[in-house]
């Protein structure tokens, strides 16, 4: 190999060299925001990050301090807690039907329509680009985590000292979600309301509903991981009269005295076995003491068939109960 060649080679195998380190820095880079040091929320944006939930105003900047839109708003509290479509009877709906100022070509068009086809609070005339206050997202946040469940509270009250900024619709999300632990109020029990929400508090605080919903639903898309997809039933059988046998079906592990339980059908087989499928009722109206509850409803069958009961394929599930709200 003569100098030149020498030469000519060292050269390329130094800028391919190079080429790989700056491949290696700015790939380890990319996994983290570089604008978080010292932010309360560190932690929280980086796991919405990894979970594909948000994304920077550049590929390595958040800016945690800065207003967030409502355009950003919508979108983060739509993925974070995966709120899914529900199209109308009347065919395919656009954003634009649902708000005068939403381009449906926008990238968070189809974020508002899904937010307010789940019943998310925002006015028709809301502007993408305005900045959302802190009172206002409690409110989409509160309306957010609705359309995902009927989800028990503790009837805690909190003394908000700056309440008195706050609509009665806006204080009853935030009592709701200060219950659930979401959100925590500040020095002296402020909240400050009408101040803009920042991009790191708003993550903060999705990161937390959505864990929250993990925890009562097992998963964040609603299904449910428990086996069966049902709460397992307790059968008794005892002689009501003549030829008849009364039937209790008892379901436990439910979140609160307010869930109730029907019998849905009973299916006879030759082997004069019978089985029992049930369902589990919403509550009604109202709140309820989160205390570990017990539903039973009761079926007759003819003597000498031996029962099972089963939950009805695709009925409701309840979420499962929260355990540490009780240490309120």
């Amino acid at each position: 190999m003569n100098r030149q060649t020498f030469r000519h080679n060292a050269k390329k195998m130094t800028i391919a060299c190079g080429i790989l380190a700056a491949s290696v820095w700015f790939g380890a880079s990319a996994f983290a925001f570089t604008d978080l040091k010292g932010d309360p929320a560190e932690a929280k944006i980086n796991a919405l990050r990894e979970a594909g939930v948000i994304n920077g105003v550049s590929s390595q900047l958040f800016a945690p301090k800065s207003k967030m839109s409502y355009s950003q708003a919508v979108q983060l509290i739509v993925s974070g807690l995966a709120l899914e479509p529900h199209p109308s009877a009347g065919g395919p709906a656009k954003a634009s039907d649902y708000f005068a100022k939403v381009e449906d070509k926008s990238w968070y068009a189809s974020s508002f329509l899904i937010a307010a086809q789940n019943g998310l609070p925002l006015d028709q005339s809301v502007n993408p680009n305005a900045a959302v206050s802190r009172a206002s997202f409690v409110q989409l946040l509160d309306g957010a985590l609705k359309a995902k469940g009927d989800f028990p509270v503790t009837k805690m009250y909190f003394n908000i000292t700056d309440g008195g900024k706050l609509s009665a619709e806006a204080n009853n999300s935030l009592q709701t979600l200060l219950n659930m632990r979401i959100i925590s109020l500040e020095n002296e029990g402020k909240f400050r309301p009408n101040e803009a929400v920042t991009r790191s508090e708003a993550a903060a605080w999705v990161h937390d509903a959505r864990a929250f919903v993990q925890r009562m639903l097992g998963t964040i898309d609603g299904g449910d991981d428990s086996a069966s997809a049902g709460q397992p039933a307790e059968v008794k059988v005892e002689k009501a009269a003549d030829g008849v046998n009364k039937v209790a079906v008892t379901v436990g592990n439910l979140p609160n005295p307010g869930y109730g339980l029907r019998i849905a059908r009973i299916d006879f087989a030759a082997d004069r076995k019978a089985v029992i499928y049930y369902e589990i009722t919403k509550p009604g109206p109202g709140m309820y003491a989160q205390v570990i509850s017990k539903a039973t409803a009761i079926a007759y069958l003819p003597e000498g068939y031996t029962a099972s009961a089963q939950p009805l394929p695709g009925s409701y599930t309840p979420p499962k109960p929260d355990l540490t709200a009780t240490q309120f």
